[in-house]
């Protein structure tokens, strides 16, 4: 069992427009920066650190984002295309050249309590493979039990799996799994399931922004 993991990312200066009341555009480029570089593990240069057995891409459309991306260790794929599920799609066949992993993680970026992704996704295909001999895609969903926060697909599934990201994706993706005859294990881990989108998600992660923007005022 090996993994790759895909992680699309915005350009950090034009992500969580969402929390415009509460920070500021320099803010919320900290914040975006902050919680990718914890999804993101890094690898210093004997490839060793959290996550260095594992094969990381970042899915972008910035070249600022593309040379983060090789900071960190990971394999930036630049697209061309706009929206989530569409670069995932222009992205999907260079991954596959790319790695031999016999799962394909794709993580969202905002999720600052996920610092133990990569050990959180081999247990949850560990316990899933166990548990049946059929092919299995893990959802990791969002407390709501709306997005996917998280998924774990099968790497030679990949190519006709569909992405539907947006709202409901939750769902959707497991109607797309039911499709394909693939089994559906749902990972509700509070690691995972915490991403921050709006300001209601704010209170769950106070710790992660006063240590990331100390002089920010809650109130």
């Amino acid at each position: 069992m090996s993994v790759a993991v895909v992680v699309p990312l915005r350009a950090f200066d034009l992500g969580k427009s969402r929390l415009a009341e509460r920070f500021s555009p320099p803010e919320r480029e900290i914040l975006a920066r902050a919680m990718a570089e914890i999804v993101v593990a890094p690898r210093d240069d004997s490839g060793h650190g959290a996550g260095h057995d594992t094969d990381w891409f970042v899915v972008c459309d910035d070249e600022r984002v593309a040379a983060w991306a090789e900071s960190r260790g990971a394999t930036p794929i630049v697209v061309s295309a706009s929206g989530l599920n569409a670069a995932l799609l222009e992205a999907r066949d260079s991954i596959l050249v790319r790695t031999a992993a016999t799962h394909v993680v794709i993580s969202h970026a905002d999720l600052p309590l996920a610092s133990d992704l990569v050990s959180i996704v081999r247990d949850a295909i560990h316990v899933s493979t166990m548990s049946s001999s059929s092919p299995i895609v893990v959802i990791a969903p969002d407390r709501r039990h709306d997005g996917t926060n998280v998924m774990i697909v099968p790497r030679d599934r990949l190519s006709e799996w569909e992405f539907r990201y947006g709202p409901g994706s939750f769902a959707a993706h497991r109607e797309v799994a039911a499709r394909l005859d693939l089994t559906v294990s749902v990972l509700d881990d509070p690691r995972l399931a915490t991403d921050v989108d709006t300001v209601d998600d704010l209170d769950l992660v106070r710790d992660f922004i006063t240590a990331t923007l100390p002089h920010w005022n809650a109130s």
